[in-house]
């Protein structure tokens, strides 16, 4: 269901609302527990439509994001809308919990997390909320990312022992493949891939598995695992990093200015060299953000704030994207590319 939104303003409310099915969803394994008999039953399959869908209603560049109303206690739906804040459409409406949007890479699809089906599972619909699939079917899984390639979608997902690991589902073959070991880390390589799918940014496991509130790395390897390179070296946090659209440069979340649990986001070449403060130091490690396509600005939210802001990386001037009514949260931004 598709509902079309009219710009209206509202007063402004700074929603600080620590909704647990908001926060950062598991990181797990694909092992079955050793005391669970495998099930018999044969795993769903899926094919994904062709989709021909031209993005809807005005021509822009959109910023899909979740929305969820704490005054009303309503789920968390998708939503998009132009980065002038116009023409905001909702795309999802069921009882359940829709969160973790992101983009396709042609632009045309939304892959998101939801718990429609029962624990969360991954979906696939078209840039207008139609032609919606469910591609996964086992466990839980969310947090939803494109490969560059756009023929597979990694995800993070839990097969009952309590850790977390990465997976990647190949659309054209049903496949599934395992990515990452299991961890009980909530961030442990949480994988960006850069633009041309040849190397991937992630945070590093062993420092901060062993930092106990000390520091944690960014890191890029190659896609095979070789020439594993730590990008920071310092002893605080780092984590989520973002390539750019040119895959010149990483945005990352970073404590460094002293204190491990208040974040500022930061942007360095893909070398590590010339890094630079965008941000005061004001996020949680929760904050998710993502770029425009011509790599000019950022789009961040936060569920401490509950809003979520676009930050132009000359100027440094940042502007709400959405006026909110009373109550209403807006996180996950992800930009259409």
């Amino acid at each position: 269901m598709k509902i079309h939104f009219s710009r209206a303003l509202f007063p402004l409310i700074v929603a600080v609302f620590l909704l647990s099915a908001c926060g950062q969803p598991s990181l797990q394994t694909d092992q079955a527990h050793p005391s669970v008999p495998a099930p018999s039953a044969v795993i769903p399959t899926f094919t994904l439509p062709i989709s021909n869908t031209p993005t809807p209603h005005t021509a822009c560049k959109r910023i899909a994001f979740m929305m969820f109303n704490w005054v009303e206690k309503s789920n968390p739906d998708i939503y998009s809308i132009c980065p002038d804040g116009s023409d905001m459409i909702q795309l999802t409406d069921d009882p359940s919990e829709d969160v973790d949007p992101a983009w396709s890479p042609d632009g045309r699809r939304i892959a998101f997390a939801s718990s429609r089906s029962g624990n969360r599972q991954i979906y696939v619909m078209d840039a207008d909320g139609e032609a919606l699939t469910q591609i996964t079917f086992d466990f839980e899984n969310d947090r939803p990312i494109w490969l560059p390639s756009g023929e597979q979608i990694a995800f993070r997902t839990t097969a009952g022992i309590g850790l977390r690991r990465w997976r990647i589902i190949d659309l054209s073959t049903n496949e599934i493949t395992k990515f990452s070991e299991p961890s009980p880390d909530h961030f442990y390589q949480t994988p960006a891939w850069s633009p041309d799918g040849q190397r991937i940014a992630y945070m590093s496991l062993v420092e901060k598995a062993e930092r106990n509130n000390g520091s944690s790395q960014i890191h890029i390897r190659n896609i095979d695992g070789t020439n594993d390179v730590a990008l920071t070296n310092d002893a605080w946090t780092n984590i989520k990093p973002i390539w750019s659209p040119d895959g010149s440069k990483i945005a990352f979340l970073s404590a460094r200015e002293g204190n491990d649990n208040i974040f500022a986001l930061y942007v360095m070449d893909m070398d590590g060299e010339n890094v630079r403060r965008l941000t005061e130091p004001s996020y949680t490690e929760r904050a998710s953000f993502t770029w425009s396509p011509d790599g000019q600005q950022i789009a961040i939210g936060d569920i401490a704030w509950g809003r979520i802001h676009i930050l132009d990386l000359d100027s440094g001037e940042e502007r709400e994207l959405v006026v909110l009514q009373e109550g209403d949260t807006v996180l996950a931004p992800s930009w259409q590319p």
